[in-house]
């Protein structure tokens, strides 16, 4: 006679049942965040030599400013912002809009059913 035991705990640990699913949009957003930020700060630094402008030069005696444009060619901080910021805000956008949602065609809102 054969004896067949069959061993069962009802305090198995699954993770699909336990760990909560919106965590992984977290986790995803923060390397998407993370990834752009850093290819637009790269980008961002690698362009501060061509980015130049003319700077204001101002010179305080008491109550009026006296201002007027630099001789020399500076960084353009301002510039390097917006390039900085929309090279990341692009980057943020075709993953969200462009790979996730029309070629993984993964909705980030839906109901789930």
């Amino acid at each position: 006679m054969r004896m067949s035991f069959v061993v069962s705990h009802n305090n198995i640990h699954i993770p699909k049942e336990s760990f909560p699913s919106w965590i992984w949009y977290v986790i995803e957003f923060f390397i998407v965040l993370a990834v752009a930020l850093l290819i637009g700060w790269q980008i961002s630094m690698s362009l501060q030599d061509i980015i130049l402008g003319y700077g204001v030069e101002c010179e305080q005696v008491s109550h009026v400013a006296n201002c007027s444009i630099e001789e020399e060619l500076t960084t353009d901080e301002g510039m390097l912002n917006w390039i900085f910021y929309g090279i990341s805000g692009t980057i943020f956008l075709i993953w969200y809009i462009g790979i996730r949602g029309f070629i993984l065609k993964k909705k980030i809102l839906q109901n789930r059913d």
